[in-house]
């Protein structure tokens, strides 16, 4: 039997469904009564004190205690302007609530003839609804550390057969589903996806946002060595232990070393780019493996020259690190400076200094644009050690050696990145060239 909460500051207990019948007791707000048959507006209740009686079902809330949620439960979402939640699964039973238009709710059950469902909005509040008005969203795809995540944005969005509005639609998304990124086209403005009903198709890539909270596998759990941030949420702590202070931020996709896990297996001993240390939560670090590991033969001389600078980085204040003063007067800088500071973007100034490091023709600038007509454009997939140019969103340009790619990102080692010489990975849409010089 369900128990009601009565809401109004006193409610009469009468002997009978309606106001002609006699008063027989009294509620006060927030008093618990079960509850029984109802008939029209009027519920059947009993009180703690076995007072039973009729009261106005309008000054009474409906209590359902409830249950925990399942993993990986169905949820819906309402199509209709509004619809009835009531106290079973049929019209003919009690009206205890309504849904709005695109409110999402978990799904408890089905009704054995499949037209009703149980449900529980955000607020905890249970009950049934029609299923004719509700559309189920099926559970997201499994999501892990090399998936690249998307959101819809929009209430619905077109899934079609190619990359363009030309091409038919195949189906819909929906506001909140997750698709899994599969490719895009060269200027990134459309995306091929899996949907959560693993089928596939384009949707344009301006209503989908990426999603930057993953999990490492727990097979990557025991490794050290170079790591990427799965999350933008949390920081490195000084113990192995959330009570601990915070160390550093590291946001989403940041490269540290890893050089120690704690004996509950539960965190992991990292450095970032700036030299600060600390402790990470093991499921939030996922290793970039052999990628960031230098080769005994790689292909271009100038990337074992780049890997020997590892670990260079600015030095606050009013000191320069005289090595990438060095890098700068490398350039067409030294013509027009006698010296300039280490704050200087030098990203483009170290791969100048790599180039001729190793005696070969360089762009002399420490601009990013030339680099983008150095040698010659490499074949696809692009070569490991390709000088990598990119442009941000906010119009900033930045120059790289490409290590190779994971998932829909690409791995690079360069200059001024995290205000070092250090590894860091990239989103692919942003990279405008792969430059190699065939020795």
């Amino acid at each position: 039997m369900p128990n009601y909460r009565v809401t109004a500051g006193a409610l009469r207990i009468r002997s009978g469904p309606g106001t002609n019948h006699s008063t027989i007791g009294m509620l006060y707000r927030n008093n618990i009564v079960e509850g029984g048959e109802i008939v029209n507006e009027w519920v059947r209740v009993r009180t703690q004190d076995n007072v039973t009686g009729w009261s106005h079902r309008g000054y009474l809330e409906l209590l359902v205690e409830t249950p925990p949620p399942s993993e990986g439960g169905e949820k819906y979402r309402v199509d209709a302007t509004s619809l009835n939640l009531r106290q079973g699964p049929g019209t003919n039973y009690a009206v205890i609530g309504s849904l709005k238009k695109s409110e999402m709710v978990d799904g408890l059950a089905v009704s054995p003839d499949g037209g009703w469902g149980q449900v529980r909005k955000s607020t905890g509040v249970i009950g049934w609804a029609s299923l004719k008005y509700m559309t189920p969203i099926p559970k997201p795809p499994p999501a892990s550390s090399t998936d690249v995540i998307l959101l819809v944005t929009v209430d619905t969005l077109n899934v079609r057969s190619g990359p363009g509005t030309g091409y038919s639609i195949v189906g819909k998304v929906n506001r909140g589903n997750r698709l899994v990124f599969l490719s895009a086209t060269p200027d990134w403005k459309w995306v091929n996806v899996k949907t959560p009903e693993d089928k596939t198709g384009w949707c344009s890539a301006k209503y989908l946002m990426e999603l930057n909270d993953l999990l490492a596998s727990p097979e990557d759990y025991p490794a050290t060595g170079f790591h990427r941030a799965l999350t933008d949420d949390l920081s490195m702590r000084e113990g192995a232990d959330n009570h601990y202070p915070a160390v550093a931020e590291l946001a989403f996709n940041h490269v540290v070393i890893v050089d120690e896990i704690s004996t509950d297996g539960k965190w992991k001993h990292c450095e970032n780019a700036w030299g600060e240390s600390g402790w990470y939560p093991i499921e939030r670090l996922a290793p970039l493996g052999e990628v960031a590991i230098q080769k005994g033969d790689e292909e271009f001389p100038w990337l074992p020259a780049a890997f020997a600078e590892f670990g260079t980085r600015e030095v606050p204040g009013a000191q320069h690190n005289p090595r990438i003063v060095e890098y700068l007067m490398s350039t067409d800088l030294a013509q027009k400076y006698s010296s300039l500071p280490d704050e200087t973007d030098w990203c483009a100034a170290f791969v100048n200094w790599c180039i001729e490091k190793v005696r070969l023709p360089s762009m002399n600038s420490a601009l990013v644009n030339p680099w983008r007509s150095w040698g010659a454009a490499s074949p696809l997939p692009p070569r490991r050690g390709a000088v990598t140019t990119f442009l941000w969103d906010d119009g900033w340009a930045h120059v790289s050696f490409l290590l190779g790619e994971i998932g829909n990102y690409v791995v690079c080692l360069g200059g001024n990145q995290s205000d070092a010489v250090w590894i860091s990975v990239y989103h692919k849409k942003y990279v405008t060239s792969y430059r190699i010089y065939q020795v």
